[in-house]
């Protein structure tokens, strides 16, 4: 991988965060990996500013990197629901997104055809010629092929559709003295005050003195930062008894949590990923394995139509208009939506409700999507029913309307 120095590209990748490089990563270990790749970012992505968990049954190739994993978790519900819950055939893992950079910085390092480019992205558009370019301050990169963007986002404020947000701080601490079981993550601590919202902590340590807190909030507002800073020192004095730490890292975060119809494909030659092209889960902001799962699948497309766009734009119509008729999942994903949006009914109950009657794993499994119609459907029948079957007759009229326009 080098510093860019020509203008002409096969691919051109616009955003060099998770999707980005994991594109990247992709491509260079599939049948297009001597295309000419050029991946534009405004930094070098050296620091830690994000912490990505997830779960896995399989070991995948970014096991090298996980700095933590698990066999279970702790959560704190409602109705006094508090327990250790095995999650059996998965594990819970953390990679630091400084770790993850770097290994795919050094996975294609040695690739001459892969070049780097420090700079802000200005605009994902055709040329003259109806070809995929990109515009940075440094000047006009075109691609003969296709344009990934991962930088035009949507501003997810349609108010026809359920628009929320995830949003939280985190703290990295250290300990003087022993403060944490690094065998026992905390998943979610709904103890905290729900503000009727959805709220909840979760602490991942990394070893018996150091570990993150984070504080999160599932709702369509955003908090003052002091609000963020005085639920941490709280939650860090009351609930884990600890009054002397140190702050190592901070980071802070907001993902949309949206069921409005993402375009991923807005014209020829121009494919739109990560948070950009939809990935994220819009009924938990969970979007790592998602994001890897996507990607795979994208690149296994890609050969098939030996990175020709116009091949592969066929088998992704869909895409140009986004899915305004979901599928099941994104159906199931709208309805929880409106639930939480609407507070019809405690979302720390239905959390409780959904890991206290249901095997975790089984849980796991479901927010992957990954379950059938049959263990969906037996999922569905441990919730709340009547705010449930409020909220999808509200979506599924809404979608009818919506479809019918």
């Amino acid at each position: 991988m080098h510093q860019e120095q020509h203008k002409q590209f096969d691919f051109i990748i616009a955003g060099g965060g998770l999707a980005g490089l994991s594109l990247a990563y992709y491509l260079s270990q599939s049948s297009l990996e001597n295309a000419k790749i050029l991946i534009i970012d405004q930094s070098e992505k050296k620091e830690n500013d994000k912490t990505w968990c997830f779960w896995e049954a399989q070991p995948t190739a970014f096991d090298e990197i996980v700095r933590q994993k698990w066999n279970g978790v702790w959560f704190h519900g409602s109705r006094n629901f508090s327990q250790f819950l095995p999650i059996d055939e998965y594990q819970y893992k953390l990679i630091r997104s400084a770790d993850f950079y770097q290994f795919i910085y050094r996975a294609i390092s040695r690739k001459d055809n892969i070049s780097f480019l420090i700079d802000s992205v200005l605009s994902v558009e055709k040329d003259i010629d109806n070809r995929p370019q990109v515009k940075t301050t440094q000047g006009i990169f075109k691609a003969s092929q296709i344009v990934f963007d991962s930088t035009s986002r949507s501003s997810y404020d349609d108010p026809r559709y359920s628009q929320m947000l995830q949003h939280f701080k985190g703290w990295v601490i250290e300990t003087d003295a022993p403060a944490f079981d690094e065998t026992k993550p905390t998943m979610f601590d709904f103890s905290v005050e729900q503000n009727d919202e959805c709220r909840f902590v979760y602490v991942l340590p990394y070893s018996p003195t150091k570990a993150l807190v984070e504080f999160t909030i599932f709702s369509d507002n955003l908090l003052e930062d002091s609000v963020y800073d005085d639920e941490l020192k709280s939650y860090i004095s009351q609930r884990l008894k600890i009054t002397n730490y140190r702050i190592e890292e901070v980071e802070k975060g907001i993902i949309p949590m949206s069921d409005e119809p993402c375009i991923q494909i807005p014209d020829d030659g121009i494919v739109r990923i990560g948070t950009a092209g939809g990935y994220v889960k819009a009924s938990t902001g969970y979007s790592f394995t998602r994001t890897q799962r996507i990607l795979k699948n994208l690149v296994r497309d890609l050969e098939r139509a030996k990175g020709n766009f116009d091949s592969f734009e066929k088998e992704k119509k869909s895409w140009r208009k986004g899915k305004y008729i979901p599928n099941w999942k994104a159906l199931l994903d709208s309805i929880l939506l409106d639930v939480m949006l609407k507070n019809r009914h405690s979302s720390k109950d239905i959390f409780t409700r959904l890991f206290s009657k249901n095997r975790p794993a089984q849980i796991l499994k479901f927010l992957d999507e990954d379950t059938s119609l049959l263990e969906d459907l037996a999922i569905m029948h441990t919730v709340p029913i009547i705010p449930f079957l409020k909220s999808a007759f509200v979506v599924i009229f809404r979608k009818i309307w919506l479809f019918l326009r």
